[in-house]
């Protein structure tokens, strides 16, 4: 038996080796082995590669391709089926190892060195540039995932004085072995980017410390930029080359950046450096700075530059100028200006930025308390516009605002003429009621102070803060009392003198003589003469002289006196109204014309005849007095002695 298994054995094995010296198998050991022998052997891996060591990447796929292949030939059944399937997997990861990362292939500002020009330049540059120069390998997806990056940095801070350029270590080792920069397949330093100036290292990412230990860096855009100080670099180069002078070369020199910038491709890089020559613009000296910013615009403005670009620039030169013009409103003016001015002739391509412009030079302008121009320069911006659509809120807001800036300039025309445009828009609550707060502030201007008091009532009892209320219900006592005297003013002071809030008012007592028809000296609207705003202590027209006040108590007077005398002479009544005669009769002839003073005057005698009221009416007057000062009397006792004052009631009841 044992001859006979042996020779079985033997046979199989034999069998099996004439199998795998088959042709087929012949080609697949070789094509499974062809990457490694091509990329190992010298000099073959020298011709067709960089160098002759297997990558990190490349090491990983293997890795994974024997552990694939363990778990799935664990089961076959003879040697054949297993190398068939190592054959095919092998294959499957000579081309994944072929295949390489994409390069990136966008626009660039790079210099690529070898490891002579390397050291020529940064010996002999200028020791006021800085080199930013990047150590990489093509194999290493990290520098192949930094590429676009630093493409990008070089586009938007390249400079004569900020320069970048890179390096292939994997070409030039020995550069890799000067500064320190492993560059083995399983290397943390790939990429090393290092700042160079005056032929000496200034700094680098990533840091290697005292053992030898790699510090983890994240090579985004921000990061590079923060951690080499790019921007302040940037800076101090448009600093230097662009000092700002009356004309001459710095002129020439601003003209040529900005040429350089018109003929960069990428947009937003483009924006990035107008916004950052523009910064540097104005941080100069404020004559120097208008020239160089309406050369700077008319550039910009040229249709040689794509108006995507002029228009993004032009708004963020206002909101730039927004956070100014608190600070430094002079300079903010001046700037507005000449934007308004460089603008003007192509107002339509730059509505919008005309309007942001326009509302910056108003905030500008009411800072130094020139309202009448800043009101002037809100009213200029058109809100019917078809090129710009304003929202209802937008028109409130900018229309209430002129409307502000009117009034505090005292125009009360202007301010109803904007009031009257704002009349569709304000809709919201808070802009209507804004809206009604001018209008009787409008009116109080204009002296129709009837209407303003009627408002001032109707905005007292809205909802609201209680000291907003009081405020309302101070103007409108204020404006009751220079109403001309008729009925309409007596029901006015009833109200006002009826409302509970009136016991806290300065001017209650002035209110009470008021409404009760008691005569009113001189003396006593001293005070209340000086509480008022200037608009309101104007001459009255058809006064002769008298103010606004002198002439509205002087009629409250008049018709208190027709309700004590059926008759009075010219001489008395002049006495009591503290007016010559000849002016209480004017006085008294014109209110009867305008039938606000029933009565007749024998200008033979010198007397004035009041209508005979009716016993009956007098006495209703005389008794509903008494009863509103038995009144009067009855809520002072309860307040100062509340508890007797509710005891004495209750028994009463």
């Amino acid at each position: 038996a044992l001859p006979s298994l042996r020779s079985l054995v033997s046979q199989s094995a034999v069998d099996q080796a004439l199998t795998l010296m088959h042709p087929y198998f012949l080609a697949n050991f070789l094509m499974a082995g062809a990457f490694i022998i091509t990329k190992t052997l010298p000099p073959v891996c020298d011709f067709l590669f960089d160098n002759c060591l297997l990558e990190l990447r490349q090491w990983e796929i293997f890795t994974f391709l024997g552990c694939v292949i363990v778990f799935k030939n664990k089961r076959q059944p003879t040697v054949a089926s297993y190398l068939t399937n190592f054959c095919m997997y092998a294959k499957m990861s000579n081309m994944a190892s072929l295949l390489r990362q994409p390069v990136y292939r966008g626009p660039d500002t790079i210099v690529y060195f070898n490891d002579k020009t390397l050291e020529e330049e940064l010996k002999s540059c200028d020791p006021r540039v800085y080199w930013l120069i990047e150590f990489y390998a093509v194999w290493s997806p990290p520098c192949a995932d930094l590429a676009p990056v630093f493409a990008r940095l070089s586009n938007d801070y390249g400079l004569d004085n900020l320069r970048f350029g890179k390096l292939d270590v994997t070409k030039y080792p020995k550069v890799a072995e000067k500064y320190g920069i492993d560059q083995s397949g399983w290397s943390r330093q790939l990429p090393t980017v290092a700042l160079f100036k005056a032929n000496k290292e200034v700094d680098r990412r990533p840091l290697v410390g005292a053992k030898k230990r790699v510090a983890r860096f994240v090579f985004s855009y921000d990061n590079l930029v923060s951690a080499f100080g790019l921007a302040e670099l940037y800076n101090d180069r448009l600093i230097w080359t662009i000092l700002v002078c009356l004309g001459g070369p710095m002129s020439a020199q601003l003209e040529e950046e900005l040429r350089r910038i018109s003929a960069i491709d990428n947009a937003s890089v483009a924006v990035h450096k107008y916004e950052l020559l523009l910064k540097t613009i104005l941080n100069q000296d404020l004559n120097a700075a208008k020239q160089q910013l309406q050369l700077f615009l008319n550039f910009l403005l040229d249709e040689s530059v794509g108006l995507a670009v002029s228009r993004q620039v032009v708004a963020d030169l206002v909101e730039l100028l927004s956070s100014r013009i608190e600070s430094s409103a002079q300079v903010g003016l001046e700037t507005c200006q000449v934007m308004l001015a460089c603008l003007q002739n192509r107002a339509i391509s730059f509505e919008d930025q005309i309007v942001g412009v326009r509302q910056l030079l108003a905030r500008g302008l009411e800072a130094q308390g020139r309202y009448l121009q800043a009101a002037e320069a809100l009213a200029a911006i058109d809100m019917e516009s078809v090129q710009k659509q304003f929202s209802r809120d937008e028109k409130a807001r900018v229309l209430l605002k002129t409307v502000e800036l009117y009034l505090r300039e005292k125009d009360a025309d202007k301010a109803e003429q904007a009031l009257s445009r704002c009349q569709l828009a304000a809709k919201d609550p808070p802009h209507l009621q804004q809206y009604k707060v001018y209008y009787a502030r409008v009116l109080d201007l204009k002296g129709k102070f009837y209407e303003a008091a009627m408002r001032y009532i109707e905005l007292s009892l809205q909802a609201g803060e209680t000291e907003h209320q009081m405020q309302h219900l101070e103007a409108a006592t204020v404006c009751t009392v220079l109403c001309p005297a008729s009925s309409q003013r007596s029901a006015m002071l009833a109200r006002l003198y009826k409302d509970e809030r009136s016991q806290r008012l300065a001017w209650r007592g002035l209110v009470e003589k008021l409404f009760r028809e008691r005569l009113v000296r001189r003396d006593e609207l001293l005070e209340f003469s000086a509480s008022l705003q200037p608009h309101q202590r104007q001459a009255s027209p058809n006064s002769d002289g008298l103010t606004t006040l002198e002439a509205a108590v002087a009629e409250h007077n008049l018709l208190a006196v027709s309700r004590l005398y059926n008759n009075i002479s010219l001489a008395y009544l002049g006495q009591l109204l503290e007016v010559q005669p000849e002016r209480a009769e004017q006085m008294a002839a014109r209110m009867i014309a305008e039938q606000r003073l029933v009565g007749c005057i024998d200008q033979i005698r010198g007397f004035v005849q009041f209508e005979e009221r009716h016993p009956m009416s007098l006495w209703d007057c005389r008794i509903r007095d008494l009863c509103e000062q038995v009144n009067s009397v009855c809520e002072r006792v309860a307040g100062l002695h509340p508890d007797w004052y509710q005891a004495a009631c209750q028994a009463n009841v």
